[in-house]
C-alpha cells in the first residue's frame, strides 16, 4: 500500500467536484427566499423524512456545482503536466457527467445521513460524529462508480483526509458566517 503525493493528487482530482459541491451548498440559503424541502414537509413514523434543510434548491445547486467543476477539470485535463511526474499517474479524464454524479452523490449521501439523524432524534444542524464528515464522500463514491472505477488507495486516503478537510472548511465557513454551525 503506497500513499504518496501522487495518490493524494489523484484522489483530490477525482473527488474535487463532490468536495466543492458539499462545501458550497450552504450558500443556497442566501439566494433562496422560500426553500422547498425535498421531503415536501412529509413525515415518516412521526418524524420528518429529511427535514427542512434538505431542499430542491440545494440538490440542484450541488449537482450544478459538481458538473461545473467536472467541466473545468475536463477542459484543463489536456494542459496538465503529466510528463513532469516521475511515476505514471492514474488521473482519469473528468467529464460533466462524472461531475454531476459526484455532486448528486454528495447531496444524496448528505440526505441519507439526515434521514438517519431524524430516526435517531438528532435535530437538524446538530452533529453526528464521523457520519457528518463522510456522508457526502460515501454518496459521491457510490454514484460515481456508475461510470468509473475507484482505486482503493484513493478511498482509504479520502476517508482519512476528509474529516480533516471537513473540520477546517466548517470552521472557516462558520467564521465567515456562511455556515450556521461550526460542525
Amino acid at each position: 500500500m503506497v500513499f504518496d503525493i501522487y495518490t493524494l493528487v489523484e484522489s483530490i482530482w477525482v473527488i474535487l467536484p463532490a468536495y466543492v459541491a458539499n462545501g458550497l451548498v450552504s450558500l443556497v440559503r442566501f439566494f433562496t427566499k422560500k426553500p422547498h424541502p425535498i421531503d415536501f414537509g412529509k413525515t415518516w413514523k412521526g418524524k420528518p423524512v429529511f427535514g427542512k434543510n434538505k431542499t430542491w434548491e440545494g440538490l440542484m445547486f450541488g449537482c450544478l456545482i459538481g458538473m461545473l467543476i467536472g467541466w473545468i477539470e475536463m477542459l484543463s485535463f489536456p494542459f496538465l503536466p503529466f510528463h513532469m511526474s516521475p511515476v505514471p499517474l492514474k488521473i482519469i479524464p473528468m467529464s460533466a457527467l462524472l461531475g454531476f454524479l459526484l455532486g448528486f452523490g454528495a447531496m444524496a449521501g448528505d440526505a441519507v445521513e439526515s434521514f438517519l439523524k431524524r430516526r435517531l432524534n438528532i435535530k437538524p444542524g446538530k452533529p453526528l460524529p464521523v457520519l457528518d464528515q463522510l456522508d457526502f464522500l460515501i454518496g459521491a463514491v457510490v454514484f460515481s462508480s456508475l461510470v468509473m472505477s475507484w482505486e482503493w488507495e484513493w478511498i482509504v486516503l479520502l476517508i482519512i483526509l476528509t474529516p480533516v478537510f471537513h473540520f477546517v472548511a466548517n470552521i472557516t465557513g462558520y467564521l465567515l458566517k456562511i455556515k450556521k454551525h461550526p460542525w
